[in-house]
């Protein structure tokens, strides 16, 4: 009898804290993050061990190396909690925004193969899709989406254009440059594509890497803005603002960069 009263006492409890991070999250969501930031360090002195509350620690630490392990600590140690995929996802996001594309496609993948009732995911599938576009396996998406289409029938699959894969006799390793299609040439015109502006050599040399791999011209200069030291990444050189702008475009619509069009004349 002991036994069972433990066990709802334990249930009661849990379901009391999973009430109180709904609502710290509700409030990170409307913009409120001060109010959970001063009620953090009482919530992690009565629920170190939390799940839940390790996960708002994890969404309240500026650091981003830092968030992410706590993000891979909450999904090992707590593979069952409903926020493990809410972890997961997080760190599949910052590994796409750092541009680790590789790292980022098998991570983001791990969201509809291992978290079926996820809400995230159509977004973990969209960026999976980019991150396969960026490092030139496209094989690999042609293979996944069908799969996960059968196993998620909402899923929306028609937006990336992507054929169903087919079989493949494998002969030499794959190159990773693709052809350039219908894009503008670059040549030695005034126009430039800027994609990042980095604090960080190693970042702006990691996606000016990707995109060379992809069959882009790229440059990357340093900068001084606000009296802060900058690596900023471009697409050179076009002829046209026009014809800037369309590989702007491509490369908003292939790996979710940002863009600005600049007329930077001279080599």
């Amino acid at each position: 009898m002991r036994h069972k009263w433990l066990i709802l006492i334990f249930f009661i409890f849990t379901q009391l804290v999973a009430q109180d991070v709904d609502k710290y999250l509700s409030l990170i969501r409307a913009g409120r993050i001060g109010e959970v930031r001063n009620t953090l360090p009482g919530l992690l002195s009565k629920f170190p061990n939390d799940p839940g509350v390790l996960f708002l620690k994890a969404l309240m630490t500026v650091d981003g190396e830092s968030a992410i392990q706590q993000y891979r600590s909450l999904t090992k140690k707590f593979p069952d909690s409903p926020y493990a995929d809410d972890a997961a996802m997080k760190e599949g996001e910052y590994l796409y925004a750092r541009g680790l594309y590789s790292q980022a496609s098998v991570q983001l993948r791990s969201v509809p193969m291992n978290y079926p009732n996820s809400e995230h995911i159509q977004r973990a599938v969209d960026l999976m899709v980019k991150s396969y576009d960026a490092t030139g396996e496209v094989d690999s998406s042609r293979h996944y989406l069908p799969i996960f289409k059968q196993k998620y029938s909402d899923l929306d699959i028609s937006r990336y254009g992507i054929t169903a894969m087919k079989k493949v006799v494998k002969t030499q390793p794959k190159v990773l440059i693709k052809e350039p299609g219908g894009r503008p040439i670059a040549g030695s015109g005034p126009w430039v594509v800027q994609v990042g502006a980095f604090k960080k050599y190693s970042n702006a040399r990691r996606l000016k890497m990707n995109l060379n791999q992809n069959g882009y011209k790229v440059t990357m200069d340093e900068i001084m803005a606000n009296r802060q030291r900058l690596y900023v990444v471009r697409v050179v050189r076009y002829v046209s603002r026009e014809d800037a702008n369309q590989v702007g475009i491509e490369l908003k619509n292939k790996f979710g960069l940002d863009f600005r069009v600049l007329k930077k004349p001279g080599n």
